[in-house]
């Protein structure tokens, strides 16, 4: 990431790089998108009716799920095994 914006035009401007401006600014809005999809986020039911109750975290890659929708799914899958 840039951390002085001005010094950084100042070394574009000096080395005749200009033309490079747009580009530099459309990395890093994807850099900040990337960043912004890969942040941890927490789902709750009240965020999301779906949900039924409880909650689910992204953090780090890594799925944690503790919804009463995932308990049901998990209960009709133990059912349904069952009687096979």
């Amino acid at each position: 990431m840039i951390k002085d914006y001005p010094k950084f035009l100042e070394h574009l401007k000096k080395t005749g790089r200009m033309k490079l401006l747009p580009q530099v600014l459309r990395e890093l809005k994807e850099a900040a998108a990337r960043d912004a999809k890969l942040a941890p986020r927490t789902e709750s039911a009240k965020d999301n009716p779906d949900l039924i109750s409880g909650s689910r975290t992204l953090e780090n890659g890594m799925l944690t799920d503790t919804t009463g929708k995932r308990a049901l799914i998990d209960m009709y899958k133990n059912i349904t095994q069952v009687h096979k």
